[in-house]
């Protein structure tokens, strides 16, 4: 799977929580400063030529749906974080919360009771 830029992942958070979008609707979800229409259009061919998004032709405009579900992306993310940075082991990542303060024992301690729970 490709990785996105921040700017592509930005947009294609809001397909992903819009299901279907037309251009202007990602705008409106948008944070402010608010991008300029072409500039989402830009993106969006971006993430289309990367088999992130199809569109359909409605009228004079498209609408926009993803094709790669968020949690496949997100999964592919964290492994990908998890190799770059970690040596695969997110053992290390959670150590290395623990030590930049990003984590507490308490929080650690929730994070073990939810994964004895899905064993």
């Amino acid at each position: 799977m490709k990785e996105l830029t921040k700017a592509e992942e930005q947009v294609m958070q809001v397909v992903w929580t819009l299901k279907q979008a037309f251009i202007k609707d990602i705008i409106d979800q948008m944070p402010e400063p608010k991008p300029a229409y072409n500039t989402v259009g830009t993106f969006l061919k971006i993430l289309e030529s990367k088999e992130f998004v199809s569109r359909k032709k409605l009228g004079n405009t498209f609408v926009y749906s993803p094709l790669v579900e968020r949690k496949a992306y997100t999964k592919n993310s964290i492994k990908g974080l998890l190799g770059k940075y970690f040596e695969g082991s997110a053992e290390n990542l959670f150590s290395f919360m623990v030590q930049e303060k990003d984590l507490n024992m308490e929080q650690v301690e929730d994070l073990m009771n939810k994964l004895k729970d899905n064993d």
